[in-house]
């Protein structure tokens, strides 16, 4: 398969992919990318390599995936290699390195593809397993592994193979740090996640953190936007309370870049609270400014560290 070469691919990725983030969702992965992304693929003992990887960009990704792809090239998609291997049982296993702009957008497809509840294996950041499939994150990188007529194998050999992965990566294995600045009180575990564009179906509030809590019998669902700066993060809020403005609602400004006030696409769900910190916004919608304001001070208390 012809490959394209490496300033093209940069080109079309940047733009395909939403503004936001710019600089705080790059990394540096020339140890392990589009140089030697294909060295990432382990030596199994007893297993034969089935041909050579193949290799997707954003311009043929749907080749390989159709109906996900646009998932996908929304979260930074940046290269995709694929590798199966075969066991003289005519046992397969495939593996799919994908490659996303930064680790901001790797924890984005791994969080809109991860189980709610798991099981979660501590493999490269965070992995899970299924019958048949193991998948872990590792910075930019979600591997997605699948297993075909492994019998009671299945488990330890996708294991093993993904163990080797993980070691050859050189990202960071923490999650992105806004991911930790949601208070652990009250968290339904395992919840957060990473809207990459559109988020609340808003395109000016582009992308955000989200987290989902317990409170007083109900779900809230808690947010953070991480914008370029903060002229960015003041033109997002900005761009927000003029739209609420338009139409027709009132707009509470008790003090200190504090705002609440009704979304008209969101009136059941109580009023939205929302804070800036200097390149943050944090907000929630919540019918206790209480509770609320509790919530805007813990994260924006832990995003200051």
């Amino acid at each position: 398969m012809k490959k394209i070469s490496l300033p093209i691919v940069l080109i079309i990725s940047c733009f395909l992919l939403t503004p936001l983030l710019n600089g705080a969702n790059k990394t540096d992965n020339t140890d392990s990318a589009d140089s030697g992304m294909e060295a990432l693929f382990p030596q199994l003992d007893g297993w034969v390599q089935k041909g050579d990887p193949a290799v997707y960009t954003p311009g043929n990704l749907y080749e390989y995936i159709n109906g996900a792809a646009d998932v996908f090239l929304n979260c930074g998609f940046v290269k995709l290699a694929a590798l199966s291997f075969e066991n003289k049982e005519k046992a397969s296993v495939t593996v799919d390195i994908y490659r996303h702009d930064g680790p901001i957008n790797g924890f984005g497809i791994y969080s809109q593809e991860k189980p709610q509840k798991g099981p979660f294996i501590p493999i490269g950041t965070q992995g899970y397993y299924e019958k048949g499939i193991l998948n872990f994150l590792k910075g930019s990188y979600y591997v997605k592994i699948s297993g075909f007529d492994l019998g009671d194998n299945d488990e330890a050999v996708l294991t093993e193979v993904a163990k080797k992965i993980a070691e050859q990566i050189k990202d960071d294995p923490q999650f992105p740090k806004t991911v930790d600045s949601f208070p652990k009180e009250g968290k339904i575990e395992h919840s957060e996640r990473y809207i990459s564009q559109n988020f609340l179906g808003h395109s000016f509030l582009h992308s955000a953190f989200v987290a989902d809590y317990q409170q007083d019998g109900r779900n809230i669902e808690v947010f953070v936007i991480q914008a370029e700066d903060e002229k960015d993060a003041g033109k997002i809020l900005a761009d927000y309370i003029d739209f609420v403005k338009g139409k027709g609602q009132e707009v509470e400004n008790p003090g200190d870049d504090l705002y609440r006030f009704q979304d008209p696409y969101y009136r059941s769900s109580g009023l939205m609270h929302m804070k800036r910190k200097g390149k943050y916004i944090t907000g929630l919608f919540c019918k206790s400014p209480e509770t609320a304001n509790l919530f805007i001070k813990k994260i924006l208390g832990t995003l200051g560290k």
